[in-house]
């Protein structure tokens, strides 16, 4: 109970150094942003439709959790895109839409991680990468996201 009570603290706090030290790779262009975050909120659109429809609902139920996780976090991912893409229409800049843009990831690199647990199959795989390039598009505009450890 500790050590995980532990590992969130010390992410939390990483998360908080890591940011402050971390510095956009490309000059922020608030049209081009807004035009990505056009390109991955309809690239993530349907991304959870997709998944739902494929054979990977029929794993067996000690990994359909995993379905299930997925899919919920594909729905945040929706929710999240679709939040960022209005805010940088409406103008807001990066220090205003880099909180959604971090959870989005943060979001994006849990469902990787479950992912890793069940087969994704042909029939999700070109949304999925679709929407990881325009996320790669999109990052150069944003703070570099830490790289996070896994805790043993």
């Amino acid at each position: 109970m500790v050590r995980p009570i532990l590992a969130a603290l010390a992410l939390v706090l990483c998360l908080g150094v890591a940011h402050g030290a971390a510095a956009q790779t490309q000059k922020w262009d608030q049209a081009t942003v807004t035009d990505l975050s056009d390109q991955l909120e309809k690239a993530i659109s349907g991304l959870r439709d997709t998944v739902r429809g494929s054979s990977q609902t029929q794993v067996p139920s000690s990994r359909r959790m995993y379905i299930y996780q997925i899919l919920d976090n594909l729905r945040q991912m929706e929710f999240m895109s679709g939040s960022l893409h209005a805010r940088l229409k409406s103008g807001e800049g990066l220090e205003e839409t880099t909180p959604t843009y971090n959870k989005l990831q943060q979001i994006r690199r849990d469902t990787e991680v479950i992912a890793q647990k069940v087969d994704i199959t042909d029939i999700t795989r070109p949304k999925l990468d679709a929407a990881q390039a325009v996320l790669a598009k999109l990052a150069v505009y944003y703070p570099t996201q830490p790289q996070i450890e896994d805790i043993k």
